[in-house]
């Protein structure tokens, strides 16, 4: 199986039963200049552990159905405010003040993460219901000379087992394909 090259883009859809509104309720962070760049992803409990049954003194049966834990712990350069607090479900005041209140909860997301194989052929990967959450932001002195920005961790956890992958082959039909695993996440066009 082909794995991506890099991290070129996430795309990220609010699940709030209404249309997607690109900006408000989809948001992509793609590197562009101070609107957050992907530095990477860890996707992780995709498999549950196999269960061995003995009998006979011996493995009578491997059972590994189903998913695992499933999470994706993101780094992210520059991470918009307005796009990390709106999955976080943290909201401003009039004045533009973001506070998090006990009664605050994270909503519903999809997340769409692209890049291309080292074939160049399109590489996405959906995962179409699940919640973020952050542990929090570090803070540090500055020393003497300027180091590189840092970047921002962010998780997110799977929250069912419909999740797609779609590794492009450079033919025709990776058109769609790429438009298959969009509708998947409830992605809009452009977006």
């Amino acid at each position: 199986m082909s794995v991506p090259i890099g991290f070129k883009r996430l795309t990220i859809r609010i699940k709030d039963g209404k249309t997607a509104v690109p900006d408000k309720t989809q948001f992509v962070i793609e590197g562009k200049k101070d609107n957050g760049g992907m530095v990477s992803a860890k996707v992780s409990g995709l498999a549950v552990d196999a269960v061995k049954s003995y009998s006979s003194n011996k493995v009578y049966s491997i059972s590994g159905k189903g998913v695992g834990d499933g999470k994706v712990e993101f780094d992210i350069m520059d991470f918009p405010e307005k796009i990390k607090n709106a999955v976080l479900g943290i909201v401003a005041s009039s004045n533009g003040v973001y506070k998090a209140t006990a009664d605050r909860t994270s909503p519903y997301c999809s997340i769409l993460l692209e890049d291309v194989t080292p074939q160049g052929h399109p590489y996405l990967m959906a995962f179409v219901d699940g919640m973020f959450s952050s542990d929090g932001l570090e803070f540090n002195t500055v020393q003497g000379k300027q180091g590189e920005l840092p970047s921002e961790a962010i998780s997110f956890a799977i929250g069912s087992d419909d999740n797609s992958t779609f590794v492009g082959t450079g033919a025709p039909t990776d058109a769609a394909g790429i438009a298959e695993i969009k509708a998947d996440a409830l992605m809009v066009a452009g977006g």
